[in-house]
């Protein structure tokens, strides 16, 4: 007896040691069944109203307003709501945000706006309205000028112009841009150098024609009170002639590699060299090619070999600004290469 008990004992002893390990084990087991229960009744319960509506900035028609995020869980975003002066009774929602700020643009400077904000669950549950804040967009400072400003003459045979282009300006009450032009460099915006004004941040001059005469511009931001930007970089540029071909010829041959040949052009600083499949389009290659040498200059061509038998168009275009863009246009002269 004594022999059987001292062999079970040990048996009972590991029972008792693991017992509440087993015990613990069944409890947990438990509560994760417990927790795969979905309650099935829907979700009735808004968030809590945001906290800590603040202005945090308010001029040149913009107003910023931003509050406290909320902590909910299943919290979706918050809508924010706008009252203009004279009717602050009759609130808009203006905008859906998931951020806890908003930049409420193109306000009146003469208006006060008044805002509160409501968050908005997974369920679509919306809370009740924050406090309200109230602000004025007042006209304070002019527009920041634009930081680039290009311009390239452009001559095709059918058009010549100046094309301006430049840095849109990101301001609230942007009404649009001023363009002035001089034939001596401009270090300001005189009046009478004004030309045009445009919405876009690009505009073609054509009012300008004479091939070889230089022109310098500006430009500058203009808000809807009426305050002006300081000019823009000043850019220059001209209207350049037209490359004439040499070969090539229209409707000639050549081989696969082509030895393309123009007449310099004394306004050019350079030359950019295109082959397209077609008159306008499909370009295949380009190269810019320096203005030195003789009345005649020539390139051979670099690209890929040129198919046997296919039709290809050249062109030959003076550049003159530093961004390699073409000035002086060419006709496009149609060539075969030979078999």
């Amino acid at each position: 007896m004594h022999s059987i008990l001292h062999e079970i004992l040990p048996y009972r002893r590991l029972v008792l040691v693991f017992m509440p390990v087993l015990v613990l084990v069944l409890v947990l087991v438990t509560a994760c069944e417990r927790e795969r229960i979905v309650d099935p009744s829907p979700d009735e319960i808004a968030p809590l109203p945001p906290a800590g509506l603040l202005v945090e900035g308010a001029r040149d028609g913009y107003i910023f307003i931003s509050w406290i995020t909320n902590k909910e869980l299943d919290l979706r975003g918050y809508i924010v709501y706008r009252a203009e002066e004279g009717d602050p009774a009759r609130y808009t929602a203006v905008d859906t945000v998931t951020v806890f700020y908003y930049v409420d643009e193109q306000r009146s400077y003469d208006s006060t706006y008044t805002f509160f904000v409501t968050a908005y669950d997974e369920s679509g549950n919306e809370s009740a309205p924050s406090d309200t804040v109230s602000a004025r967009a007042r006209n304070v400072y002019p527009p920041d000028s634009p930081l680039e400003c290009n311009v390239n003459g452009f001559n095709d045979g059918v058009r010549r112009m100046m094309r301006l282009e430049w840095s849109s300006v990101d301001e609230a009450d942007l009404a649009g841009y001023r363009i002035y032009r001089s034939e001596i460099p401009l270090d300001k915006a005189d009046p009478t150098a004004l030309i045009a004004e445009s919405t876009a941040a690009y505009y073609d001059d054509l009012s300008v024609s004479q091939i070889g005469r230089g022109y310098y511009y500006g430009v500058t931001a203009v808000d809807r009170g009426g305050l002006e930007s300081e000019l823009s970089p000043v850019a220059a540029d001209y209207i350049a002639s037209r490359p004439v071909l040499i070969s090539p010829s229209e409707n000639g041959s050549a081989e696969a590699y082509p030895l393309f040949r123009w007449l310099r052009v004394s306004e050019a600083a350079a030359y950019l060299l295109t082959v397209s499949v077609a008159e306008n389009t499909g370009q295949v290659w380009s190269q810019i090619v320096p203005a030195v040498g003789s009345d005649t200059l020539s390139f051979r061509y670099t690209g890929t070999p040129l198919s046997a038998g296919g039709t290809y168009y050249w062109r030959a275009s003076s550049v003159t600004a530093a961004n390699g863009k073409p000035n002086g246009i060419s006709d496009a002269w149609r060539f075969q290469i030979r078999n």
